[in-house]
This record gives C-alpha cells, sequence and structure tokens, in this order.
C-alpha cells in the first residue's frame, strides 16, 4: 500500500498531472488508490463509462480496440503499449465512454485516480483543470501522430505486398493478349481484356489508399514550380482521350503567371482528376475549359464542362472518401477516392478545393477550382 507522499511523487512525474502545483497533487492524492494487475487482467472495456483515470507505475498496459468496420464484426488489435509513466483512460476526465480496452501485458501496478473526485476539482480550481487539459491534449496528439505514422507504414508494406503479385499476374495477361503463347478467340480476348481492367483499377485502388496514408503524415516534397507548365502538361496528356469523344477542350493560361510552390506530380495528379472526370461526364462534342488565373495570394485553376453537373445532394459530400454519387453509380467507375485525394493534395499545398454546379459563367454542367499560395505569399 501506498502511502501519500509516494502518491503524489508518482503523480508528479506522471504524463497528465506533471506540472501541477502541490496542493492540487496532494488533493487528487487523497482519492486515488494503488490497483494490481496480473498478467492478461482486463483493467476495463471498451464502452463502458469511465469510473478512474490511471498513471502506470510499473509494468506494461496494452490498449486495444476493435478494428472491424464491418458491422457485427469483431477483430480486435493492439493501437498503443503504455509504459511506467503514462496515464491512460483520460475519457474519465472528458465524462465520456472509453474508446479503447486495456489488459496488463506484464504485472502492472497502477494508480486508480477516482473519475468523479477529479472531475470536481478540475471544476472548483481552473489553474488545475488548464494544465490537466493541456496535457490531455499533447496525450491526444502525440497518439494520433503515431497512429498516422503507423498506419501509413503498415499501408505501405501493405500496399508492396498486394501489388507485387498483382502486378505479376497483370504482366502473364498482357503477354497472353499479346498472342504470345498463343492465337485467342474473340471471347477469351475479351475476357482476358476485362481482367486486365480489374486488376489495374484494384492497383489504382491500393495507390489511392496509400496516397491518403501519406498526405495524412504530410508526406510531400515540394519545390518552386511554374503552374501553367504543369496544367499544360497535365491537359495535353489528356486531350487523345477528349479527341475520342470529339470534346472541345480549351486553355486560357496568361503569359506571366507567379510561381508557386508545390509538387509538380501530385499538382498534375490534382488537374488530370478534375480534367478527367470532365472527359468522363461530359456528352460528346461538349466543351471543357481549363484556365488559370491570379487570386491576391494565390494563384487559381478552374476546370469547367457542359456535362450532366452535380446534384445538390451530391455537391456538400463530393470531396468525401469514397463517396461517388448519384452519377458514379452509373456513369463511370472506380472507388471514389480520386477528388478526395485531390483534396488532400491541395489543403497540403496551402490551398482549396471547391466545386460550383451549374457552372456560373455558362448555367451548364459544372466547375471546379482550386487554389494554390505564390511563393511570397504570406498569411
Amino acid at each position: 500500500m501506498l502511502n501519500k507522499e509516494k502518491t503524489v511523487q508518482i503523480l508528479r512525474t506522471s504524463s497528465i498531472f506533471e506540472g501541477l502545483s502541490e496542493e492540487a497533487l496532494s488533493t487528487i492524492a487523497t482519492f486515488s488508490h494503488e490497483e494490481t494487475y496480473e498478467p492478461g487482467g482486463i483493467i476495463f472495456t471498451e464502452g463502458d463509462i469511465a469510473k478512474k483515470l490511471y498513471i502506470l507505475k510499473e509494468g506494461e498496459v496494452a490498449l486495444d480496440a476493435n478494428l472491424s468496420a464491418r458491422p457485427g464484426s469483431v477483430k480486435r488489435g493492439t493501437i498503443e503499449v503504455i509504459l511506467p509513466g503514462e496515464a491512460f483512460a483520460w475519457s474519465a476526465i472528458l465524462r465520456s465512454r472509453l474508446t479503447m480496452s486495456a489488459h496488463a501485458i506484464s504485472t502492472a501496478k497502477t494508480i486508480a485516480v477516482d473519475a468523479e473526485a477529479l472531475q470536481t476539482l478540475l471544476a472548483q480550481d481552473s489553474t488545475t483543470y488548464a494544465v490537466v487539459m493541456r496535457r490531455v491534449i499533447n496525450i491526444v496528439y502525440s497518439r494520433l501522430a503515431h497512429t498516422r505514422t503507423t498506419l501509413a507504414h503498415f499501408l505501405s508494406v501493405a500496399s508492396h505486398d498486394l501489388k507485387t503479385p498483382l502486378a505479376a499476374v497483370q504482366s502473364y495477361l498482357q503477354v497472353i493478349l499479346g498472342g504470345f503463347v498463343g492465337e485467342l478467340n474473340e471471347k477469351q480476348t475479351e475476357m482476358l481484356s476485362r481482367s486486365c481492367v480489374r486488376i489495374a483499377e484494384f492497383i489504382e485502388m491500393i495507390d489511392n489508399i496509400l496516397d491518403i496514408s501519406r498526405f495524412e503524415v504530410g508526406e510531400i516534397e515540394m519545390k518552386e514550380l511554374s503552374l501553367p507548365d504543369v496544367v499544360k502538361d497535365s491537359v495535353e496528356m489528356l486531350r487523345p482521350l477528349a479527341q475520342q469523344k470529339k470534346l472541345n477542350v480549351t486553355l486560357d493560361l496568361p503569359q506571366k503567371v507567379p510561381k508557386v510552390r508545390g509538387s509538380t506530380t501530385r499538382l498534375k495528379q490534382v488537374i488530370t482528376n478534375l480534367v478527367g472526370n470532365a472527359i468522363k461526364f461530359t456528352p460528346s462534342s461538349g466543351e471543357i475549359s481549363v484556365k488559370l488565373k491570379e487570386d491576391d495570394g494565390f494563384v487559381r485553376v478552374e476546370v469547367a464542362d457542359v456535362g450532366i453537373g452535380i446534384s445538390n445532394e451530391d455537391l456538400p459530400r463530393i470531396f468525401d472518401d469514397f463517396y461517388r454519387g448519384v452519377a458514379g453509380d452509373t456513369a463511370a467507375k472506380g472507388a471514389g477516392l480520386g477528388l478526395s485525394i485531390s483534396k488532400k493534395i491541395i489543403e497540403v499545398h496551402g490551398g482549396r478545393i471547391w466545386a460550383e454546379s451549374p457552372c456560373p459563367e455558362t448555367g451548364k454542367g459544372s466547375k471546379f477550382s482550386f487554389t494554390v499560395p505564390k511563393c511570397d505569399y504570406k498569411k
């Protein structure tokens, strides 16, 4: 059994109570006690009301959660391992339910702080409240950053492991389609061609999911570049596709435009996605315009079409992950990640992206716009 002096010492050096006054620490010690859990022992369960805040004194504790996205399905996994001196179950401070479960990995000795008494103290002492909440924010931010980095690493490994065999299958199919292993009849050619398309779509989806994780952790290299050159290269790459549908694609690029700081590859990805969507959803013989203009401290790119447009229901969600909308169900295939990734790319660049439908200038189709800060722009 710990005495009050020893309890105060542990509280003082903990990740959540460090920096509190001796008076506050002494008060918290009066409603704290030691609890010991053997290896495998359950400390609390996800979904329960948080009744205690824990400070780990000795041992290791695992925090785990249900990782399955399917309703009714349970697939638990460890999110983080708590080490001595660290606090966990901070939901007790926020008066909320526990978002994870905890169990002892090795014999775990903890200091359990009564949640109700702690909440009362924080409500009465604004200084203590400010210090503790600042610590909670730091803990949450640190764990979020750790989770994002771990997720990015996991997706990178998973992407490689998934893409390698798919690329091999794709190569074999292309060899067969090329007639290198014998002649194919029309039906065989059609089936193999469809298989190649599906594999290519799957590989693209893997790359898109990997991209999302990279942008979440800010993995993007930037340099000074000419946005008109990026726009022109992107549009010219897609012009043959537009010509197949007899679409007229016009470019309006001013002679002198300030340079921006960004990633050529990623900005091309955004422009290609926007122009590619315009080509998909614009009927044959239609028109697509791509314009570039200065916008205060930014350079703006606009892609407008006279296609089917976007419904009022879809417009607010058009940049959500995996959202395809009503038109996406029938007019074009895809995972619904293109616009979501484009939004993340532009936000990483410090700009913004938005959609209007119908296009304000023509009253038809839709217009997508995005901005990128000029090199000399300062917020």
